[in-house]
């Protein structure tokens, strides 16, 4: 089953926008979130008939923010210092399971920023069995 998107959605160092067919390598992570806030929807064509490009118009090409020792592609710090819009932290935040609430918007940009940046650093150290205690 593929799905449609109803919003701009940023997984995998990619952006979908509205009514793009998300590929069908998303994280099952990453599609259950999606759908539990209902921002996909079902779509009922086969795989082979989707074409792979569509997405390949927006402004993907010189991406690098994955952090390598997390393939799932969290964006670097400076990537996540270098999201102007609180609407686009908000998105990227819930592609990486972060839930910054509906009163988002009324905290600065570079608060939300930081409660991102802590957030993967605290993902991180628990997917890498938090390599960083007992020094």
């Amino acid at each position: 089953m593929r799905y449609k998107t109803k919003v701009t959605v940023v997984t995998g160092g990619r952006s979908y926008k509205p009514g793009m067919i998300l590929p069908a390598d998303i994280s099952n992570a990453d599609l259950a979130f999606l759908k539990s806030k209902k921002f996909v929807e079902p779509v009922d064509i086969p795989a082979a008939l989707v074409d792979e490009t569509e997405d390949r118009e927006d402004e993907g090409g010189d991406f690098s923010g994955f952090n390598e020792r997390v393939p799932e592609a969290l964006k670097s710090p400076e990537e996540i210092r270098k999201i102007r819009t609180k609407k686009d932290i908000f998105n990227y935040a819930a592609s990486v399971g972060l839930d910054l609430g509906e009163n988002y918007d009324e905290k600065a940009l570079k608060d939300l920023q930081e409660i991102v940046i802590n957030f993967q650093e605290e993902k991180l150290e628990e997917e890498t069995g938090a390599e960083t205690e007992g020094e």
